[in-house]
């Protein structure tokens, strides 16, 4: 069990004996993204039900630290996300399309309570807020059950509250041409129907049902299709106060609107505002409301629950996203991580590198069998034709469809000048027979003199190895600034040739520099990663930037004794401490070192040409590793580095 439910808000409020929010916290310290992730996705069924008993589920104290991580555990509930069409609020992507800001506007404005998009014909089913910046005073969201304020209205209001639900109602709101971050409700036409021209958005009007009139400064005023105000909740067949009635009567105000007028009844009449007031106070009274803590995830029933937002002062930052009903699609169907980018890489792939070019299409093939959707590959491991040929052969076979793998490849060294790269990726997409990448990353960060295809391909290290020269002395090293580079892996992503960029083997200070001029932040990092090389500072680094780490080199030694980089007594397998919890969770030493990997939330690329070590490799999932246990694996670490450019080419960069 990850979590607990003994710790409850002292805020919360009790219906029915349940707890409002029910609150999770860890059942022990350090439990991240992966493994909530895990207990979300194995209890989904059970904690939908929960949300709608409770009204709000709280998980609080655990181990996330960016939108990213929040991101994979909201994401591993199994709802289909929709997209924000017809919300008045100023939002900005955080996370793809997942993950946006909540409303932008000014932080001493007050947010009224409401059923999120309650006025759009097909409101959201769940949400999810999250918090990566508490505000240094106030900033809470408040949230309130909307079935007690349809009691409270029905019991003050009876012949208003009969009005309502008879007649339905409409909002009325005039939209800018532009954003305008200076109102709660200053989301520009352009924005709320997704659209470029003024044809698009009536198209998206008249789709939605409602009717407008084109106003002067490119402004638009919109009268939704009447809407209703009291509902059921068909699950339960109670009814429920949803609506943004209160919200827009009470908070709908800027320079263009009037609240007074930003809602009416279906027939054209006006509402009763004393009735409005006074409800409003009851919800202001019945409210729940607690500080935000970093790392909280608030998942939300919107039939069940409304939800407000307090004013605030300091930075804040709090996220939502929207889900419709429908289960989401799984891409890869198998576990992932969440990219900035709102991709999912999976987090376990097949390693290419020396891995015989007679072997891998046919290795390919089985990988993909056994469940494998990821494939990590490069330039220079020079079997990218070969990988190429096993992916056609399993789409050929129709095991799999290309939208369902996720491909990775690499840039290398001589390839690093703005005019090489796009040259560089091209030859990869053809070698793999793709159109596109779903990563490409640097492969280090060194630049190397350019060594033409038609040359030699893959170049390797050296210039010339025909000159015979001392092999530290045949590299030939270029001055060729990161920021070139990156701008033209900017370009691939534009192009649509890469869906995601990234780096390999960089340290902090390269990545501070690169973070500085990038318009796109890398959301990989791949790098050396081992119970020997924990490198916790730089993970720390990573994730508080929203960085995604892959560790390669998973088990440490195995994959450099035959190039005389290590020796057999290196093989972390073989410590005691691996070899005695192997024994006590019931599986190999090399599936206690990879789960490590996994609970600290990396993912790995573990190497193998053999059919049942591809199943172990990826058999991650059935058990878990406690915190003693996972302590007592990083007690290994002796910054004991394999891959080193430093010692094998006399081209330090770690240090």
């Amino acid at each position: 069990m990850v979590v607990s439910a003994s710790n409850q808000l002292p805020e919360a409020k009790n219906y029915s004996g349940k707890p409002f929010p029910l609150t999770y916290r860890p059942k022990e310290k350090g439990i991240g993204a992966f493994r909530l992730s895990e207990w979300i996705s194995a209890n989904k069924d059970k904690l939908k039900k929960t949300l709608q008993d409770h009204g709000a589920v709280l998980f609080r104290g655990f181990d996330l630290r960016s939108p990213e991580e929040q991101a994979q555990v909201i994401s591993s509930l199994g709802l289909k996300t929709m997209p924000y069409v017809g919300g008045a609020a100023v939002r900005n992507k955080v996370v793809g399309d997942l993950i946006m800001t909540t409303n932008e506007s000014p932080p001493q404005e007050p947010i009224p309570f409401h059923h999120e998009m309650a006025q759009c014909p097909e409101p959201p089913s769940h949400l999810a807020f999250m918090c990566n910046i508490p505000a240094q005073k106030g900033g809470a969201t408040p949230i309130l059950r909307s079935s007690a304020v349809y009691d409270y209205f029905k019991q003050k209001h009876p012949k208003f509250c009969q009005k309502m639900e008879s007649l339905g109602v409409k909002y009325v709101r005039i939209m800018p041409g532009e954003d305008d971050p200076k109102s709660a409700i200053g989301r520009s036409w352009r924005n709320t129907f997704k659209a470029n021209t003024k044809e698009e958005a009536e198209a998206e009007m008249k789709k939605q049902g409602s009717s407008w009139e084109w106003m002067d400064n490119d402004c638009v005023k919109t009268i939704t299709a009447t809407v209703p105000a009291i509902r059921k909740d068909e699950r339960t067949g109670a009814k429920i106060f949803f609506n943004s009635v209160v919200a827009a009567f009470t908070g709908w105000i800027d320079s263009r609107n009037d609240p007074k007028k930003a809602v009416i009844l279906g027939d054209g009449s006006l509402v009763d505002a004393e009735a409005l007031i006074d409800v409003a106070k009851f919800m202001d009274k019945e409210k729940v409301s607690f500080a935000w803590e970093e790392g909280d995830v608030l998942l939300v029933d919107n039939w069940v629950t409304m939800h407000s937002r307090q004013p605030f002062e300091g930075p804040r930052r709090v996220m939502a996203t929207v889900f419709r009903g429908d289960e989401a699609d799984e891409k890869h169907n198998t576990p992932s991580a969440m990219l900035t980018s709102g991709d999912s890489i999976p987090l376990v792939g097949l390693g290419m590198w020396k891995i015989p070019k007679e072997v891998c299409p046919d290795i390919v093939v089985k990988a993909i069998k056994a469940g494998y959707r990821c494939f990590d590959n490069a330039c220079d491991y020079g079997n990218e034709v070969e990988v190429g040929k096993g992916l056609s052969k399993a789409f050929e076979l129709k095991l799999i469809t290309r939208d369902k793998l996720w491909i990775t490849s690499k840039l290398w060294n001589t390839y690093h000048a703005k005019e090489h790269v796009r040259a560089a990726c091209l030859k990869t997409l053809k070698d793999l027979n793709l159109k596109y990448l779903d990563l490409y990353l640097i492969h280090f960060p060194i630049a190397q003199k350019f060594v033409p295809f038609e040359k030699r391909y893959p170049p390797e290290w050296s210039y010339d190895p025909e000159e015979k020269k001392e092999f530290t002395k045949s590299i030939v090293q270029v001055d060729v600034p990161i920021a070139e580079t990156w701008a033209a892996m900017e370009q691939l992503l534009e192009e649509g040739l890469v869906k995601n960029i990234g780096v390999c083997n960089f340290n902090c200070a390269l990545l501070r520099e690169l973070l500085k001029t990038a318009k796109v932040k890398p959301v990989v990092n791949q790098v050396e990663l081992h119970p020997y090389l924990t490198q916790n500072k730089l993970i720390r680094f990573c994730r508080r930037n929203g960085i995604h780490m892959t560790g390669f080199s998973n088990l440490g030694a195995p994959s450099y004794v035959e190039l005389g980089m290590a020796k057999k007594a290196d093989f972390v397998i073989d410590q005691k401490v691996v070899v005695d919890i192997a024994k006590a969770v019931g599986k190999t030493e090399a599936q206690v070192v990879l789960r490590w990997h996994l609970q600290r939330g990396n993912s790995i690329i573990p190497k193998t040409t053999k059919e049942h070590r591809l199943k172990e490799n990826i058999g991650l999932f059935d058990f878990a590793l406690s915190q003693e246990q996972m302590a007592q694996i990083s007690a290994l670490n002796m910054n004991r580095r394999f891959n080193d450019p430093g010692v094998f080419a006399d081209i330090p960069i770690y240090d």
